[in-house]
């Protein structure tokens, strides 16, 4: 096991151990706050490359931040990207995100991106940060079983799907994305609609039936409780821009009155 490896439990291991994950989401790019967020008491942290200007360098530093906190590290890309999961896997990170998958056949495209033949088509390298650049031995024997794929649910389409997503082998966890789903419903400003909270609370029960860990995204911890009351084994509860800027309005609030 390589020393990138050593340090704590796989993500993906802490969930089939049945341990409820809890994490903030990351989009400010900054590895300083990354590592806050790492020692903030969560279970991981979510670094988004979809909704904020991170490039794989910007990521890279902040994996490497949060390395020295208990927390593990998840990436969302910003697409369906083969090539982008190859260099992310390079690069250490190994619960992958990916947004916006509306069919089985996207799922299976992610999931081969993960792999290496005959199984999947990522190309082989040896001297990376994943494999503790080439320090041990068992890199290949171990990264199937530490990597955490998940794919996100976010329309109509993929809803009405869903249960053959979550059943694609490979994909170990479908995260709910409420805004969009939302939107797609036709509640673009009301996101926590009835209608929509019901489909997603009648979609996770689907997932984990398929074999597939269930995740949410929420606005505060006592949405993400009630998403981890439900059955979420993952929950994001709050993001750094969100935190910084709702607490930086409440203190220049207090001040002027």
């Amino acid at each position: 096991m390589t020393r990138v490896q050593q340090k704590k439990q796989s993500f993906i291991g802490e969930m089939r151990a049945g341990r409820q994950q809890i994490g903030l989401r990351s989009q400010l790019c900054s590895p300083i706050a990354a590592e806050a967020l790492g020692l903030s008491g969560c279970d991981y942290v979510y670094i988004d490359m979809e909704h904020s200007p991170n490039d794989l360098m910007s990521v890279l530093q902040q994996a490497q931040a949060i390395a020295g906190t208990p927390a593990h590290v998840l990436v969302r890309l910003p697409r369906l990207d083969s090539l982008l999961i190859q260099q992310l896997l390079d690069l250490g990170i190994e619960n992958i995100v990916v947004p916006m998958v509306e069919t089985v056949e996207e799922a299976q495209t992610a999931v081969a991106a993960t792999r290496y033949p005959p199984d999947g088509v990522r190309s082989v390298a040896k001297v990376h940060r994943g494999n503790g650049y080439a320090a041990g031995n068992d890199y290949f024997d171990e990264i199937d079983g530490r990597v955490c794929l998940i794919v996100m649910i976010e329309t109509k389409a993929a809803l009405s799907r869903i249960e053959e997503i979550a059943a694609v082998d490979g994909v170990h966890g479908v995260l709910i994305g409420p805004a969009d789903l939302a939107a797609d419903l036709g509640y673009a400003r009301a996101s926590n609609h009835a209608d929509v909270t019901n489909a997603i609370a009648d979609a996770i029960p689907k997932i984990r039936a398929a074999g597939a860990f269930a995740g949410m995204s929420a606005g505060d911890g006592t949405a993400g409780r009630k998403w981890l009351d439900m059955g979420c084994q993952f929950v994001s509860v709050a993001g750094d821009i969100q935190m910084l800027a709702a607490h930086a309005r409440a203190m220049v609030k207090e001040a002027s009155a």
